[in-house]
């Protein structure tokens, strides 16, 4: 199968800067993943009261938007991305096939649940996954996945299912890759730009924190009231599944909402090396122990959900006897995530003032 000359491929932390760490490294450029999660202002946080989900809770958003992180990285290094949304399929297909006999590998965003190279655990619909086309023969293509160790191969059938889902949040047949990379980059601008730009999203002005209650740290407190309503608002197997979704939710491939802020503590671990600063070492290693903590709220989660019965017909019966129970275990839950929300607060606070006197 034809591939791409010289094209490296690596494992990542997570999907998107994965692919976007691959392809600048392509290009000539070596850059760490953490480095562009922290420049592409990753960390975040969305109640999407608004959106459902396969289980049909809410979404809850642990990051920026799909594609935001590109957009920042691009914005505050000057590396220039060629980013586009085609209006179907076909024409999505042409123009990859292009860069890809120019040499130039191509990224996606597309559904997981299509990309059959991977294990059948990792077969669940997330229709905003990075990938990048490395090769084509005939009706099959050479995959660069962040998730998979090796290279993978799709049918043409596959991904066509894959780009084009019409699902919340995904971007059909969008495709990015790599035009130039400027032959100096200030490093230590982007990196202050970036931090001054999570900690704006995070903490949001009070004129517009209660319209924007989903949002940031106030989206994480109104998140953590609605936790205790669930057994209000849902019953039966759509309550179990629900509340492991939301562990899955968390830490979803491993990057969710507490590796994503290790991952953020690592960025600053960098930065703090970079800008001579002892300040964003203790910063990084309080956002490091926050995001174990976070991974603790994910494992009870999970082990609270576990515990509903499998079927509807079992639901009544189990809900007359365990109702304290899982009242009791929810409101552990909302708890600790107001904590988590505490914490961010006060964190998110002292590194915008640290960003600001660097810079």
């Amino acid at each position: 199968m034809k591939t791409i000359s010289n094209y490296t491929h690596d494992v990542g932390a997570h999907c998107e800067t994965g692919s976007v760490r691959n392809l600048i490294r392509h290009a000539g450029l070596e850059v760490t993943e953490p480095m562009i999660f922290g420049i592409g202002s990753g960390p975040a946080f969305y109640y999407l009261f608004f959106a459902k989900g396969p289980s049909t809770f809410p979404l809850i958003g642990i990051r920026t938007p799909p594609g935001t992180i590109l957009k920042n990285v691009s914005k505050l290094s000057g590396i220039d991305f060629f980013s586009r949304q085609y209006s179907n399929t076909d024409k999505a297909l042409a123009r990859a096939h292009e860069l890809l006999e120019s040499n130039v590998p191509v990224a996606l965003s597309v559904d997981m649940f299509y990309m059959k190279y991977l294990p059948s655990f990792l077969h669940v619909h997330a229709p905003f996954h990075f990938i990048i086309l490395v090769g084509v023969e005939g009706d099959r293509y050479t995959i660069s996945d962040p998730y998979f160790e090796e290279i993978g191969y799709l049918h043409i059938d596959d991904l066509r299912a894959a780009w084009e889902t019409h699902a919340p949040l995904a971007k059909d047949n969008s495709l990015f890759h790599v035009k130039n990379i400027p032959g100096e980059i200030d490093w230590k601008n982007a990196v202050i730009r970036g931090m001054k730009r999570t900690c704006k999203n995070m903490i949001l002005p009070p004129v517009i924190r209660n319209l924007m209650f989903f949002v940031g740290i106030q989206g994480m407190r109104t998140y953590a009231k609605k936790i205790r309503q669930w057994p209000k608002d849902f019953s039966g197997v759509i309550l179990r599944e629900g509340i492991l979704f939301n562990a899955v939710g968390f830490e979803d491939q491993g990057t969710g909402g507490g590796a994503f802020r290790l991952m953020y503590g690592a960025f600053l671990q960098e930065a703090a090396e970079l800008l001579g600063s002892t300040a964003l070492v203790e910063m990084a290693d309080r956002i490091i122990e926050h995001g174990r903590n976070w991974r603790d709220i994910s494992r009870m989660l999970i082990r609270l959900g576990k515990k509903l019965p499998t079927s509807d017909e079992e639901y009544n019966d189990w809900i007359r006897q365990n109702a304290g129970m899982l009242d009791d275990g929810l409101d552990e839950i909302a708890g600790l995530f107001e904590k988590a929300a505490d914490v961010e607060d006060r964190f998110f606070r002292d590194l915008g003032n640290i960003a600001a006197d660097l810079g």
